[in-house]
């Protein structure tokens, strides 16, 4: 066998384990990843107020829009792991108005992800798209999730609540 060769087999044989464990320890850290614990409901409402109007007031720094809310509710009534959906504000139209125009999402991270660090989130991801509908989305304490669509949705949602029961009534809504 040749001394390449078997160099090759020895980092294989070797960087097998060591590759499991990454993998292994990597896995672990990502179940974490958004988790923690959940919420009281009167805080998780307010907290999550306040993410939305900062995030909406941003906004206007990269397009004068109207919003309008929906959706703020218990996503899972009844559910074991009780998730609190914050709202949906729709755009009185889509954050680029030309379609087929192309994407620019550089403006709207300017303009989001230092508000979204500044309460505990991830920056927006990379775009991701399903059928005509793209969006950017972060990750934050509590399970949470802000979703930015290219077509002028902003919703937040995923997080995680204590309440008993888990229904809207137990948030005050």
């Amino acid at each position: 066998m040749s001394e390449q060769h078997m160099r090759r087999s020895r980092l294989g044989v070797v960087a097998a384990p060591r590759r499991a464990a990454t993998l292994a320890l990597a896995t672990v850290l990502l179940a974490g990843c958004g988790s923690g614990a959940p919420l009281p409901p009167p805080e998780a409402v307010a907290t999550y107020e306040a993410v939305a109007e900062d995030l909406l007031s941003a906004t206007t720094s990269v397009r004068a829009m109207n919003w309008e809310r929906r959706g703020q509710e218990i996503l899972e009534p009844g559910a074991e792991d009780c998730r609190y959906q914050a709202g949906v504000w729709q755009a009185d139209g889509n954050l680029y108005p030309v379609p087929g125009q192309g994407m620019d999402w550089d403006p709207w991270r300017e303009a989001l992800d230092p508000v979204l660090e500044e309460h505990g989130f991830s920056s927006l991801g990379r775009e991701r798209r399903s059928g005509a509908v793209t969006w950017l989305e972060a990750d934050g304490e509590h399970g949470a999730r802000v979703r930015l669509t290219a077509q002028g949705e902003l919703r937040i949602t995923d997080i995680r609540v204590d309440a008993e029961p888990c229904e809207d009534s137990a948030l005050g809504l």
